[in-house]
């Protein structure tokens, strides 16, 4: 899996539990710079990237999972284990 399909797939995660459009989630957004983007929304984000992609992530991932680019790291991690 590709980092631009990653990317793709979890920039769409975003937009569906933000519920805001994906052009509006650029590539470096982060909790700083999406309103939206709050604490329990953030657990949500996380659900619905371990639903979408089949993978877990630790405890200990879970706070540092706070922009895009972020994510994408360590989903990168867990697919290619």
């Amino acid at each position: 899996m590709s980092n631009d399909e990653i990317k793709m797939r979890a920039r769409a995660a975003l937009a569906q539990v933000l519920k805001v459009p994906a052009e509006k989630i650029a590539d470096d957004a982060s909790q700083m710079n999406l309103s939206e983007w709050d604490s329990v929304r953030h657990m949500n984000v996380v659900l619905a990237l371990e639903n979408d992609f089949g993978i877990e992530f630790a405890d200990g991932e879970l706070m540092n999972l706070t922009s895009l680019p972020l994510m994408v790291a360590a989903i990168e991690k867990h697919v290619a284990a």
